[in-house]
Order: structure tokens, then sequence, then C-alpha cells
């Protein structure tokens, strides 16, 4: 069980690049924009992460190119606050 009114920061292993949770937005995007994450520090209580899946074409070269980017939260109402306040201005953004 999380501890109530803790914030978890980039600092805390539990959370942030590579996590996967329950509750996965796709971004539309091959990116995660840096206010994504700035909200998620300041807002979140459970745990949130992004994550990349691949579309079979990544190479050396352009990897980044041939992804798709999804924000995870642990919390779907999390997930929905989120979507709400940046997710939806920041769908189809790269940092």
């Amino acid at each position: 069980m999380p501890q109530v009114g803790k914030k978890w920061k980039m600092a805390d292993d539990e959370v942030g690049y590579q996590k996967q949770f329950a509750f996965d937005i796709d971004m539309h995007t091959n990116g995660i924009n840096g206010e994504c994450i700035e909200w998620c520090e300041q807002n979140c209580e459970h745990k949130w992460g992004w994550w990349f899946e691949d579309d079979g074409k990544i190479s050396p070269v352009n990897h980044w190119e041939h992804q798709r980017a999804y924000m995870s939260f642990e919390n779907e109402k999390e997930a929905m606050r989120f979507w709400l306040a940046v997710g939806i201005s920041n769908m189809g953004k790269g940092d």
C-alpha cells in the first residue's frame, strides 16, 4: 500500500523510465514531454512511469523514431487527472 501523501519523484527507483503499471496512456508520439514528468512529480501519490513499445523497425541509428511512448499509472484516478491536466495537450508531442 502506498504511503499517504507521498509524492513519487524521479529519484525514487520505483517510478520513472521503463516503469509500467495497470493504467497506460498512449501518448501518440515517440517521446515523453518534460511537462508530463514534472506534473507526475508534483501530483502523483501513487507510482507512475513511462515506457516505450517499438514497431519492429528499431535500429541503432534510428531507434527512437520507431517507438510509441506510454505514460503509466498505478492508480486509475491519477491517470485520469494526468490525462485531463496535461496528457491531452501533450498528445502527439515529443521532447
